[in-house]
């Protein structure tokens, strides 16, 4: 619906534009009018109107006058002049304030419903074309994040080839000259509120990522962060065009001051370790394996924690250990974390009833981690043998099955991975590629959760979905190039991409060359 604001001195041109708009436009909601230039203006500040017919003669302030100020707090107002004759002399000034069109007085029902209606078909279009760049703009952050995640979950996890880092910075469009790894362990139990659902500690830990980095770009660095897994894995980059010197970067104390900031705005305390700065991006896993070091030294006694609170905590590398080594389905060391595991549970001095807690604490990071590599996204094995456990043989015999029946889901996903699923995508892609499709559709349609559909359609087709849709849309409008006289617009349109800007963009980086050189070159080359 549209709103429109009438303002003329004479009551009688007011009221003859109402019924004809009134008659024939349904689209108009609402329409107010003004009967000077000054009450023309106030009322657009307050009415906010998508139309204004502004009459150029009025007493007081004059159209033009008014039109200005309007244009001046409403850029995107569409405003038509009502105008005599003999006043065509005000034409140059309308349109350097931008007037979308005349009505010639008295207003004939012809004249202002073929004005009426191109301004409306107008604003349509513009609607339409913010919704799809506001739509672009969300499906691109989500792409965006999703990248993120996955790109430091790699860094954290599995290790990195350069080639590998390159790719996925030139995506995130990122120059890298050096970095750092950091892991956050979120004590949830210190919140004021109890936190229970993962819905909640989600919350937290988006919310202490978005401290974190507006934290470290005080300092200069820009921060990719991995907001899925149990602990909050974190990336601060130095870009090669920064000013700021690594070395100064390493006499900071980053665990301290962010930590402190966290605790300052959410009142929830955390633990945070930094590895050292690589500038190799091989050297990441070692980076990590600092920062997963600096967390194991952390004690309770330097947490301030009251004795409940600190009375729970598990060792914080036992817990990143086995949460790495169940995201890489390794058996041999989940088998050597767990030898730690019963290690600690035998020399501890505290209450069997707290140890418990802490190994049911650590089965619920680890169905977290493990759904990761599952097709489904979701981890069914059952822990209930373990919350009944009445002594500790029982609790850790319960652990050893439990961590065995989920690295033999992990096996089982790896063994099916050259299952049908991805030639089902591969058909889903080139049947849609011309319609603007995501990596959650696709993997939604194969039944596959997006992070273990990412994974798998990489190692099944050595490329990345977005390559393999981008292979596709670039190869079509290659052959529309060759073939056709359409416009580089439509064109864009044909092949999935609704901005022209970026089919351009993209274009260029896969080809080489924009699509009208290539144009050109073909047509030189068949001459």
């Amino acid at each position: 619906m549209y709103k429109l604001l009438i303002a003329d001195d004479e009551q009688i041109e007011r009221d003859a534009l109402k019924a004809i708009l009134n008659k024939s436009i349904d689209s108009i909601l609402d329409i107010q009018e003004a009967a000077n230039g000054r009450e023309a203006i106030v009322k657009s500040q307050t009415y906010l109107p998508d139309i204004v017919f502004l009459d150029i003669k009025m007493p007081g302030i004059d159209g033009i006058e008014a039109a200005r100020a309007i244009r001046e707090k409403s850029p995107s107002v569409s405003i038509v002049f009502l105008t005599a004759f003999n006043q065509f002399e005000y034409a140059q000034e309308a349109i350097h304030i931008g007037v979308d069109d005349f009505i010639i007085k008295p207003s004939s029902e012809t004249r202002v419903l073929e004005v009426i209606n191109k301004i409306l078909t107008k604003i349509k279009n513009q609607r339409t074309e913010e919704n799809k760049k506001r739509d672009n703009e969300l499906k691109l952050s989500r792409v965006t994040g999703y990248m993120e995640n996955e790109f430091v979950y790699n860094l954290a996890v599995t290790g990195i080839t350069e080639e590998k880092f390159t790719n996925y910075l030139d995506i995130l469009d990122m120059d890298f000259f050096s970095g750092k790894a950091g892991i956050v362990k979120i004590l949830y139990e210190t919140y004021p509120i109890h936190v229970d659902s993962i819905n909640q500690k989600k919350v937290l830990m988006k919310r202490s990522a978005f401290i974190i980095k507006s934290k470290l770009e005080e300092y200069g660095f820009v921060t990719l962060f991995n907001k899925e897994l149990s602990n909050l894995y974190f990336f601060p980059l130095i870009e090669k065009q920064s000013k700021m010197d690594p070395d100064k970067s390493n006499a900071i104390d980053l665990p301290k001051s962010l930590a402190i900031e966290i605790e300052k705005k959410l009142n929830l305390k955390v633990i945070i370790g930094i590895g050292l700065s690589f500038n190799n991006p091989v050297k990441s896993l070692k980076s990590f394996a600092q920062a997963k070091a600096m967390l194991g030294n952390i004690t309770n006694k330097n947490l301030n924690l009251d004795k409940n609170s600190s009375e729970g905590i598990f060792p914080l590398n036992l817990e990143i250990d086995m949460e790495q080594a169940i995201l890489n389905g390794n058996t041999e060391n989940t088998t050597n974390t767990l030898q730690e595991i019963r290690e600690w549970f035998e020399n501890s001095d505290l209450e069997f009833e707290t140890k418990k807690r802490s190994i049911l604490e650590l089965v619920t990071v680890l169905k977290h981690a493990a759904a990761y590599q599952l097709p489904n996204g979701k981890c069914i094995v059952d822990e209930n043998d373990m919350k009944d456990a009445p002594g500790s043989i029982a609790l850790l015999s319960g652990l050893n099955i439990f961590l065995n029946e989920l690295l033999e889901q992990i096996a089982s996903a790896k063994e099916i991975e050259n299952s049908p699923a991805i030639e089902a995508a591969c058909l889903y892609i080139d049947t849609n590629y011309l319609k603007d499709i995501t990596l959650e559709e696709t993997a939604s349609h194969c039944r596959l959760s997006s992070f273990y559909f990412s994974k798998l359609f990489k190692k099944e087709k050595g490329i990345t979905f977005i390559d393999y849709l981008t292979g596709k849309r670039i190869s079509r409008a290659k052959k529309l190039l060759e073939t056709s006289n359409l416009s580089i617009k439509e064109i864009s349109a044909c092949t999935g991409y609704s901005d022209p800007n970026y089919f351009t963009k993209v274009f260029k980086k896969v080809e080489s060359v924009s699509p009208s050189t290539y144009r050109n070159n073909k047509v030189l080359k068949q001459q």
